[in-house]
């Protein structure tokens, strides 16, 4: 490639977008080289940062964001090595979900994405937060992770689409449940994101009585696996996160005095399950 990532960045926008109107494709190939780089200045700094630009400043046309998806939702970005813990490979598919999360804002005002295409990312996202097994945030000397957090944010800007239907919330709440039987307690308020979640598909007309069933599910599956395996790690685990994710939705609905039934129904498994029985 005639001009490196850094190169690039060092230009005025008028001429990146003489550069890219010229030929984007070996830039753009060069950028998903390194979208999982382990060095956070290059993954981050000089190659995510040059990304965000593009988007900011419009500088990739409808054909460039296309290629761009095509390449994303291929099993070496999303899905690469997904299952593993505790190595590199989880920036690969956290900083695909981020990518794709600000493509997929940018479909919102230029519907440049077909509904089949929308429907395969949305499918492919609710599978990747059931699957992602890697919750690491912050990771010494590399940088930030952040598969679930980026895996949920993916999951909003969908929601926040024109093109999602409501009627296909029920695998999004599923993946929230999963997230809470990962064997760990979030610690960089990824919680915070699973609500927003929820609230975005309140905003799109989800019923009252599914979300009161999805929150009996998810204590089921608490007290189906307290009978079952007793106070195991994973039990326990799952139990503090699922109070400190529903801490944080009770009082989510009730500062927004929406859904007062939902609301007497989260504070009484709170109460319920606050302590350990």
């Amino acid at each position: 490639m005639k001009y490196q990532i850094p190169d690039i960045l060092a230009m005025s926008n008028a001429e990146r977008k003489l550069l890219i109107e010229e030929d984007a494709s070996p830039i753009l190939q060069e950028m998903l080289i390194h979208i999982g780089h382990t060095d956070e200045t290059i993954r981050d700094h000089q190659n995510l940062r040059l990304f965000l630009e593009f988007i900011q400043y419009d500088l990739l046309s409808l054909s460039d964001k296309q290629y761009l998806v095509s390449q994303l939702t291929q099993t070496s970005y999303f899905y690469f090595n997904i299952g593993e813990k505790d190595t590199d490979s989880i920036f690969q598919r956290a900083l695909t979900a981020l990518w794709l999360t600000y493509l997929i804002r940018s479909d919102a005002g230029q519907a440049f994405l077909t509904k089949n295409q929308f429907d395969e990312i949305l499918g492919l996202s609710t599978r990747y937060l059931s699957k992602e097994k890697d919750t690491r945030g912050y990771i010494e000397g590399k940088g930030w992770a952040y598969g679930i957090a980026n895996g949920a944010d993916l999951e909003l800007a969908l929601i926040q689409n024109p093109k999602f239907d409501i009627h296909d919330a029920a695998p999004i709440l599923q993946s929230i449940r999963d997230c809470f039987w990962k064997g760990t307690v979030y610690v960089d308020d990824e919680e915070e994101r699973f609500v927003e979640i929820i609230e975005a598909l309140i905003r799109k007309g989800i019923d009252e009585k599914l979300l009161i069933e999805w929150v009996e599910q998810v204590f089921d599956s608490l007290e189906y696996s307290k009978q079952s395996s007793g106070y195991s790690p994973l039990f326990l685990k799952a139990r503090t996160q699922t109070l400190h994710f529903m801490k944080t939705f009770y009082f989510a609905l009730k500062f927004r005095q929406i859904m007062p039934e939902l609301q007497g129904v989260v504070s009484h498994f709170i109460g319920q399950w606050m302590k350990i029985r």
